[in-house]
């Protein structure tokens, strides 16, 4: 049976894309500043807070500790004991806003298959970190850790993805006490996720982004960049397109049927490709200033948008006070 980790994930730093999308400067009086919420983001801040804000982690932090008790009390529910984990120690952070990113893009790429190291310190706060239930796990049989992970994590427990690589999607009652615990601890959130008004509204806002991507200004932009590009020796359409290529490449490095990684030299290459890569892409978005004709095509869109469904908006921000009662 294939094991949830119950290991803290590591938080990477942004790919350079991520990047240059908070550090590009504005290039006239028409073009909005790295700095300067969007419209969309100002609705969504405006009904969930600031999404940056320390308030946000002490909420995130209070939401796993909640979830976590009603984990326990499920568990002891159906048999097994469980201590409640906190998912914030042996955490490790890379903050993306140390870094330039024109030297992030030369040393990592687009974090693909360049992977940030990280410090002495943090790799010992990582490995000092023994997760409490480990001992308990390590002295059951198979059948018994079998059961266990069925009742901690329901049918995600046996998952496998699909064809596509997509792995199933679950409802909060099929995910076992960690899921069901997941959503009384955030009030129903995913219900209000699979709500009329949410549905709609992540169909229209899926929509508006395919619109950004297809509008004649970024579309001319982009090929302005993709002719700076060939003159690297580089044939990428977008700058989108040259880093799906390398996540395409890193995955496919390790999809094959004996489960093996590349071999050094392989990745090596990729990894050189890869930086070099990043960097044209850096030079050439600078070059044809193609962040700030994304960033001016997105306000627009998106300003556009607002208006145009006030009324869909409301019922949004109307759901999101009702979960918060």
């Amino acid at each position: 049976m294939r094991r949830p980790s119950t290991r803290p994930t590591t938080i990477t730093a942004l790919s350079i894309t991520g990047m240059l999308l908070l550090t590009a400067c504005g290039g006239g009086t028409d073009t909005p500043s790295a700095d300067e919420d969007s419209p969309l983001t100002a609705f969504y801040e405006s009904i969930s807070g600031d999404l940056d804000s320390e308030a946000q982690q002490k909420k995130w932090e209070e939401q796993n500790r909640k979830t976590e008790e009603l984990t326990a009390a499920c568990m002891v529910e159906q048999g097994f004991e469980y201590i409640p984990v906190d998912h914030s120690a042996g955490m490790v952070t890379f903050d993306e806003e140390e870094h330039d990113p024109e030297k992030y893009a030369a040393e990592y790429g687009y974090g693909m298959t360049n992977y940030q190291e990280p410090t002495e310190e943090q790799q010992a706060e990582m490995d000092s970190y023994v997760d409490p239930n480990q001992a308990y796990l390590e002295s059951m049989s198979e059948t018994e850790m079998n059961a266990y992970y069925e009742a901690l994590y329901g049918a995600m427990s046996s998952a496998e993805p699909d064809e596509n690589g997509e792995m199933p999607q679950f409802t909060p009652e099929e995910m076992g006490c960690q899921g069901i615990a997941q959503d009384e601890a955030s009030g129903g959130e995913q219900e209000l996720w699979e709500s009329e008004e949410m549905t709609a509204f992540n169909d229209a806002t899926t929509k508006l982004y395919e619109d950004v991507e297809k509008s004649p200004k970024l579309t001319e932009v982009a090929a302005k960049w993709s002719d700076c590009m060939a003159e690297a020796g580089l044939d990428h359409t977008t700058p989108q397109a040259a880093m799906d290529y390398f996540m395409e490449a890193s995955n496919a490095l390790y999809d094959n049927e004996t489960g093996e990684g590349p071999g050094e030299d392989e990745l090596t290459a990729l990894q050189e490709e890869e930086k070099s890569t990043a960097v044209a892409d850096y030079a050439c978005q600078e070059k044809v200033k193609y962040q700030d004709v994304h960033r001016t095509v997105q306000f627009e869109l998106e300003k556009t948008f607002v208006d145009e469904n006030k009324d869909l908006l409301d019922r949004v921000a109307a759901a999101y006070k009702e979960l918060e009662k």
